[in-house]
């Protein structure tokens, strides 16, 4: 489930200019900068991981044959997704991901201390940010095996970009709640402005060292 490109960074850069950027407007009204910007981002990240990724692709049942040998079986090995097949698994990713990933994302913030009467709509807007940071290049490349999937929550999957940069995304919106609490009173820390920043910062460098340390293993 590898994103290896070198182009992948250019996917990185536009994030980061797209959070800059965004950034004003979400300090002003969190709300509808957050719900405004969650098209353009389900866009950024299906055409990064259609440029980029490998998609799973479910398995047709086994079939009782010999298994024939020779240059015949080498060539019959893995034939590439067809690209009906690609967008369909995309189109699954995007529903499992702003559906069941975001209501899991929104259960950990209110678990977390997020609002739980007031701001709902800046809540489900920030999980469904974080659920498409984190869990659909996850979704895309893994579908839903539960082995690999028992693996990566595990935290002992192996390293490349997907699962590094669902773990900063997650790490980053966690370390982004610090700074809430502080009697600063300053405008850019109202709900839930840091998570926000916190797990893009931490998506995108989580992606970048799974880039650079793709195809080692987690030290734990």
């Amino acid at each position: 489930m590898s994103l290896s490109s070198p182009s992948t960074h250019l996917h990185t850069f536009f994030l980061l200019g797209a959070l800059a950027a965004s950034f004003p407007p979400l300090i002003r009204s969190p709300a509808s900068t957050l719900l405004n910007t969650l098209a353009p981002l389900a866009l950024l990240q299906s055409l990064h991981l259609l440029l980029h990724a490998t998609p799973v692709i479910a398995p047709s049942p086994p079939k009782k044959k010999s298994t024939p040998t020779g240059p015949s079986a080498r060539r019959k090995e893995k034939p590439p997704p067809t690209t009906s097949a690609t967008l369909i698994t995309l189109l699954l990713s995007l529903l499992l991901s702003l559906t069941l990933g975001t209501t899991v994302f929104y259960a950990l913030l209110i678990l977390f201390g997020a609002p739980a009467t007031t701001h709902v709509v800046e809540t489900v807007a920030t999980a469904a940010h974080v659920a498409l940071l984190a869990v659909l290049p996850l979704v895309y490349a893994i579908g839903v095996d539960g082995m690999k999937w028992r693996d990566v929550v595990a935290l002992r999957g192996d390293v490349e970009e997907a699962f590094l940069g669902a773990l900063g995304a997650c790490l980053g919106a966690w370390l982004g709640a610090v700074p809430i609490p502080l009697d600063w009173d300053r405008e850019w820390q109202k709900w839930p402005i840091t998570i926000i920043a916190g797990a893009y910062a931490g998506y995108l460098l989580g992606k970048t060292a799974g880039w650079f340390w793709k195809g080692k293993k987690m030290p734990f």
